[in-house]
């Protein structure tokens, strides 16, 4: 298992401040890491454009090379929306108490 702090914590807590800091801060990160992903994407497809117009042995690398880039992003930003979305909705849903997630916590 991994060490982690309390994260379902409630208003009682005394640690509910830094653990809703820390989560806010990870989703934060998450945006801005899928946002950098997307334009690094995109500025090479712009960047390669001219290449992709032709015909021949050029314009089929450069379409594969992209098309094997944007699968790269797309499992990149998929498999981090995976992993840490669903626990920071639990954990949030658990601090305003629209669900007790404690029973669950061994599962994170």
């Amino acid at each position: 298992g991994v060490c982690l702090f309390k994260y379902f914590v409630t208003r009682d807590d005394p640690q509910w401040l830094f653990t809703i800091s820390v989560l806010t801060i990870n989703i934060i990160c998450f945006v801005i890491v899928t946002a950098a992903y997307v334009y690094i994407n995109i500025s090479t497809i712009k960047s390669s454009s001219f290449l992709r117009k032709g015909e021949g042995p050029t314009a089929d690398m450069v379409n594969k090379r992209n098309s094997k880039l944007q699968r790269k992003v797309a499992t990149i930003i998929t498999t981090d929306f995976l992993c840490w979305v669903p626990f920071i909705m639990v954990c949030f849903l658990h601090f305003f108490e629209v669900l007790n997630a404690t029973p669950q916590y061994g599962l994170f």
